[in-house]
C-alpha cells in the first residue's frame, strides 16, 4: 500500500490515493463535501489509483495544502463511517424494519373482523354506539298510513 501522493500545481492540488486503502465510496463521498468550494476532478491514473484533483471557485482562496489536509481527514471520516455502516448493517436493518413496520399503523376494521377473537359478545353494542351516523340521524317524516289513499286527509 501506497501514502498518498500530494501535488501542488499553483493553481490547484491534486492528490492520487491507492483504492486498496481508500474504498472508491469513501473517495467519492469525501469529494462530494468539497464541491461547495472547489472544483472537484476524479481520474483513475492506473488500475488500482484513483486521484482527485482540486481547484478552489473563484472568490475563495485556501490555501492549496490546507485543502489537502482537509480532504484527507474528511476522506479517513468516511471510510471508517463506512466500516461503522458495514459491522453495523444487520442491525441497521432490524431498527429500519420494525419502523417501517409500526408506520404501517394499526390494522384496519377488515382485519379486526377477520381476526379469530373466539367470543362474538366482543361485538355486542347494547348501547347503540356503533350505529351508523345516517341511521341515528335520518330525518324522521310524518308517519304514513299503509291503508290511506293519496288526497286523503288524516
Amino acid at each position: 500500500m501506497e501514502t498518498p501522493t500530494i501535488t501542488n500545481t499553483g493553481d490547484s492540488i491534486r492528490i492520487e490515493l491507492d483504492e486498496s486503502l481508500y474504498p472508491k465510496d469513501a473517495i467519492y463521498g469525501a469529494s462530494y463535501i468539497f464541491i461547495d468550494r472547489c472544483y472537484v476532478h476524479l481520474d483513475r491514473p492506473s488500475a488500482s489509483r484513483i486521484s482527485v484533483t482540486l481547484k478552489p471557485k473563484p472568490g475563495l482562496d485556501p490555501k492549496l495544502e490546507d485543502l489537502a489536509g482537509e480532504f484527507e481527514n474528511e476522506l479517513l471520516g468516511q471510510a471508517w463511517r463506512r466500516l461503522i455502516t458495514e459491522e453495523n448493517r444487520q442491525l441497521i436493518q432490524q431498527v429500519s424494519t420494525l419502523a417501517l413496520t409500526g408506520s404501517a399503523g394499526a390494522p384496519g376494521l377488515d382485519e379486526l373482523m377477520d381476526a379469530d377473537i373466539g367470543d362474538d359478545t366482543a361485538f355486542e353494542d347494547p348501547l347503540g354506539i356503533a350505529m351508523s351516523w345516517e341511521e341515528k340521524y335520518k330525518k324522521k317524516g310524518p308517519e304514513k298510513d299503509p291503508e290511506a289513499k293519496p288526497g286523503d286527509a288524516k
